[in-house]
């Protein structure tokens, strides 16, 4: 990460560009909250700050889990794999940490390439990039989940509730469309 100087106030900063040696449970804390909130690019960012600042990060992610209720069911995964990386240094599926790099161009790619494996233990990390910030991502993701798990209630419904909230028209006529006929 890079240095802000001497004279600067962290807290009036851009605190993505600090010192790891800088960071405080108080800025821990905001990457934290950043997870918490809708994707965007405060979110794929605090989440590649909190996989660098590791172990440091640790309780802070624990506490949020605890706090978070059913209805945050995916991102409470996220959570969880984030905190077991942390604490093991191992994650089930290295794909994880591409699907939430900040380059959207790696999290369509990595889209893409899930798509490809018969690896079906990847739905609970693909859920939430249907409200990716970036137009290709949420299409990947919308394919994705249309070619390989549209039988399934749960994405069924969410797809259906994401159509009046797409933000693209044409990925919501596209997907209004392909409902229609399932």
């Amino acid at each position: 990460m890079d240095h802000l100087g001497d004279n600067i106030n962290v807290d009036e900063e851009n605190w993505h560009y600090v010192k790891i040696s800088k960071i405080d449970d108080t800025i821990i804390k905001k990457l934290v909250n950043n997870l918490k909130l809708n994707l965007s690019e405060e979110f794929f960012l605090s989440f590649e700050s909190l996989l660098k600042l590791g172990k440091k990060a640790e309780p802070e992610l624990t506490a949020a889990i605890k706090e978070m209720d059913e209805q945050h069911k995916f991102k409470k995964e996220i959570f969880n794999a984030l905190l077991r990386h942390i604490k093991t240094k191992q994650t089930k599926n290295p794909k994880f940490f591409q699907l939430y790099h900040p380059d959207f161009e790696i999290r369509a790619r990595t889209v893409m390439e899930l798509g490809r494996e018969e690896n079906t233990n990847n739905l609970k990390f693909l859920m939430p990039l249907i409200m990716d910030p970036d137009d290709s991502v949420r299409w990947a993701v919308i394919n994705l989940l249309i070619n390989k798990y549209i039988k399934n209630p749960i994405v069924y419904k969410k797809l259906k509730k994401h159509v009046e909230k797409e933000s693209n028209p044409i990925i919501r006529k596209k997907l209004a469309k392909i409902l229609e006929k399932v």
